[in-house]
């Protein structure tokens, strides 16, 4: 009997030994698994959130290029009218100082006038008040005299308000003003500039 209940001991503790593996070895199967189910959806959330974080990473990117691109276009455009205005400007003072300088201006009424008279009968010049001096009044009478021969009458008034010299022939007013000459020079120059910003804008790119 006692043996009986020794061994029947020895079976209950064996059993119960082999139980707790069981239950240890289950209990280590399910941990194992969440913690590999764990680790799977923490990638999943990683690799999502890498996905996203890049997905917004182009978007800014797409948005700064857009935004530079539209920076750049305005900057040129920018450049391009004050480029106009300072040209305008050194035109205007350049062109303001050749108009009042007598021996310019009688070069221009020797080149212009002639050319502009012939085959007509009459044409009226009016000059600067503020030009009035032996030279010009000399070449002025000289252009009278060298159109007379060719029976065309020029009249002659000093009432122009501004620097420069008008012509009318036959009813037409050619104005050579501080004002045209510096819109004409600017119109000639300004298809070069526009070329050079477009190289410039062109380099950006």
């Amino acid at each position: 009997m006692p043996t009986n209940i020794e061994s029947f001991v020895k079976t209950l503790e064996s059993e119960g030994v082999d139980a707790g593996k069981k239950a240890a070895q289950k209990i280590e199967a399910e941990a194992k698994k969440k913690a590999e189910q764990i680790i799977t959806e923490a990638k999943e959330t990683s690799n999502q959130i890498i996905a996203d974080a890049q997905a917004e990473a182009e978007k800014v990117q797409a948005r700064m290029k857009s935004s530079l691109e539209l920076a750049t276009r305005d900057g040129i455009l920018l450049l391009r009218e004050k480029l106009s205005q300072q040209l305008q400007i050194i035109l205007k003072v350049n062109v303001e100082k050749a108009l009042n300088d007598e021996e310019t201006l009688v070069h221009v009424l020797r080149e212009v006038i002639p050319a502009s008279a012939k085959a007509h009968t009459k044409t009226e010049m009016n000059l600067s008040n503020a030009l009035k001096s032996r030279l010009l009044e000399t070449t002025l009478r000289e252009l009278a005299g060298s159109l007379k021969n060719e029976d065309v009458q020029m009249d002659v008034s000093h009432r122009l308000a501004k620097s420069g010299f008008e012509y009318k022939i036959e009813g037409s007013t050619v104005e050579v003003s501080t004002d045209s000459v510096t819109s004409l020079l600017a119109e000639m120059i300004d298809p070069e500039l526009q070329q050079f910003l477009s190289k410039t804008e062109n380099s950006e790119d």
